[in-house]
This record gives structure tokens, sequence and C-alpha cells, in this order.
């Protein structure tokens, strides 16, 4: 059993929803899982995982929820140098089609920024998220169990 944090930012709900999904299927596949949300998250935190996701919408013109801003900022101090970690944004067709899921991209350029190791790519929903839990997320959070049980096998 592994230790899993999803940092995640939500307004509209969607995010979360996806976050809670993956979760989930962790959860039913025995690893230890605590959702945060990012306003409330002490960067440090991260530290005490196996493996810790970043979860965001995206909006306007290709840009992560402002909670991230203050996160970022203080997550300096803290060493992730090869610390496992994946990304997951969400978009919606309201905004730019071009930034539909820059989320993802944006949170991972952050990680690769950190030296923190990128586990697995990360998921982009660009629809719907109740259309694909049992699919596409449900799969991504399958490839996230098969990262996590062959690098962290007794923990």
């Amino acid at each position: 059993m592994a230790k899993v944090q999803i940092i995640y930012s939500t307004v509209g709900g969607n995010t979360e929803i996806v976050v809670l999904k993956v979760a989930e299927v962790l959860i039913l596949k025995n690893h230890q899982v605590e959702l945060i949300r990012v306003d409330i998250v002490k960067p440090e935190s991260i530290l005490e995982f196996d493996l810790t996701i970043l979860a965001s919408p995206t909006y306007n013109q290709g840009t992560l929820d402002d909670h991230f801003k203050p996160f970022f900022k203080n997550w300096k101090t803290v060493n992730l140098k090869n610390h496992p970690m994946a990304a997951l944004g969400l978009g919606s067709m309201k905004y730019y089609s071009e930034y539909l899921t820059e989320a993802t991209g944006l949170l991972e350029h952050e990680i690769t920024k950190k030296e923190a190791a990128i586990a697995i790519s990360g998921l982009r929903v660009g629809v719907d998220p109740l259309k694909i839990l049992d699919s596409l997320v449900s799969k991504w959070a399958d490839k996230i169990d098969l990262y996590l049980t062959e690098n962290f096998p007794n923990t």
C-alpha cells in the first residue's frame, strides 16, 4: 500500500469529481489516499507521500486556478528532486479551445522545474467529466496503481 496525496483546486466542482474518482480507484486497490485543497495544503507535506498528484481546472487563455500561485511560491523551499508526481487538468469549451486542458501542461512544467519525477503522463479532461469517470479517469487511476505497485511494492 502506497501513500498518495492529491492536491487540487476546484471552483465549479468538476475537478473535485475527477479527483474523487481517482481516489476511489486507488483506495479500492489498497492505497492510502489523502485529498487536500491547494489553498490549505503545506507544500512540505508532499514529502510524506510516495506520490503526489496536482489537479487544476484550466481558465481563460490557459491559466491555472489562482490558488496555485501562492502554493508554487511557497513550495520553492521544498526539495522535491526525484519525488514522484503526476498532473491532471480539466478544461471547458467555454474558454479558448486551443488552451482546453492547458492546466495539465502547466502543472507538469512546475513539477519539472522542481526536478521532481513525472510518474506517468498527465490526464487531460476536456469534456463533461461525468461521461468519462468509469472509462478514461478510471484507466488513468489504474496506471497510477501500476506505477505504485511497481515502484513501492513493500509500502
